[in-house]
């Protein structure tokens, strides 16, 4: 049994007093399991020093409208970075007057005790996204435990992260003793990448001169069909390929430090890497004039999308003769579509975009495998 003694409860009331009494305040945003964390914060006094907002998004559709995007899984350790981190932006939204470093995104998803049968282990996925850093910590439930219990466990882990992210000196290895599986892990933030969350950079370009060849993509993860098309493109075009990546996306949740450091590092030295805030191509090409851009032809067909821009045609024409105007024009690959390989010449494009698109035969390229095929292969 986990039931709390009067020390117990004293330690919890005690770290929570000096949350409050930190510097630190942010936005809270819990799926179900770890609730309870809210209501240990909000009834010790000072509360209102700490919490800027406390959110329970539990409907699937509620969660998906906070990130901004279906996530893969509700309960996963992607989707609590993704909580912390779309939280962690709207604490600088709610109070643009204070400091960045002062703010925090706190997500935790659970998949706890319930009244239906669910396979794999019940689990805590918490994640504290701060200016410096993305701090993350799991729980695997492997022993039996009333659906109280686990609640307790998971609001203990979610005060106590966030407990170690405003610099209190709390030691989570408590939790090695009575839980099978235990893990935290604490991904630093590059001064380049904190910049792009703040607002003051939106690239962590560094060089006066802007790529002339960008290879947009989420890399997610970089496999030989990319490293094809970034070949192909350097002996068509004869200029070096960059990669970007964008860590605002129209339809998914934002990226974290933990995302942009594994693939920066899966990239490594192969091509050279940068993030940007933009997630559309006018925007990109805003920051990138005159650059070609890299594409697939499943993306130069949602380019030409009205739902992208919204459902006006009229804003969607404008936005590609802007593209246009900055210089900028699209070297178009092929993809595998259901039963057939669909080229640029296979697709109806409006005027505007199909005069500053360049198409690349299939004989010189087909390649049939995707990177999120790639991850159900990894994930299965």
């Amino acid at each position: 049994m986990l039931a709390q003694d009067d020390n117990q409860v004293k330690r919890l009331q005690s770290i929570v007093g000096e949350i409050h009494d930190s510097p630190f305040m942010g936005v809270i945003c819990v799926a179900g399991g770890g609730s309870e964390a809210l209501a240990q914060l909000l009834t010790v006094p000072g509360a209102s020093r700490t919490v800027i907002e406390a959110l329970v998004p539990y409907h699937p559709g509620a969660l998906a409208d906070f990130l901004g995007g279906q996530p893969d899984q509700a309960c996963s350790a992607k989707t609590a970075r993704a909580m912390a981190m779309t939280a962690f932006q709207r604490a600088m939204k709610l109070e643009p007057d204070v400091e960045p470093g002062r703010l925090l995104g706190v997500g935790a998803t659970a998949a706890l005790a319930t009244d239906r049968q669910r396979r794999g282990d019940n689990k805590v996925f918490v994640c504290v996204q701060s200016l410096s850093a993305t701090r993350e910590a799991a729980l695997v439930l492997n022993e039996t435990r009333t659906r109280g219990e686990e609640e307790a466990l998971a609001a203990r882990l979610v005060i106590d992260l966030l407990a170690e992210a405003c610099g209190l000196p709390v030691d989570l290895a408590w939790q090695q003793s009575k839980v099978d599986g235990f893990s935290e892990h604490a991904t630093p933030g590059l001064p380049a990448w904190q910049g792009l969350f703040t607002g003051e950079r939106r690239s962590t370009h560094d060089q006066a001169a802007g790529p002339e060849v960008l290879f947009p993509g989420a890399f997610n993860p970089m496999h030989d069909g990319h490293r094809t098309m970034a070949r192909l493109a350097e002996t068509i075009l004869g200029k070096p390929v960059t990669l970007e990546i964008s860590a605002f996306n129209v339809d998914k949740p934002p990226l974290d430090y933990f995302d942009m450091a594994q693939r920066q590092a899966a990239i490594g030295a192969e091509y050279p890497l940068v993030f940007t805030r933009a997630p559309t191509f006018v925007e990109k090409s805003a920051l990138f004039p005159g650059a070609t851009f890299v594409i697939g032809v499943d993306t130069v067909k949602r380019i030409a999308e009205p739902r992208y821009y919204g459902d006006d045609m009229s804003a969607c024409i404008a936005a590609i003769e802007t593209i246009a105007e900055r210089g900028n024009d699209f070297l178009v690959f092929g993809r595998q579509q259901d039963e057939s390989f669909e080229t640029l010449a296979d697709v109806a494009l409006p005027k505007a975009l199909a005069v500053i698109c360049h198409g690349v035969e299939e004989e010189m390229f087909r390649h049939d495998i995707s990177s999120s095929e790639l991850r159900g292969k990894t994930d299965s």
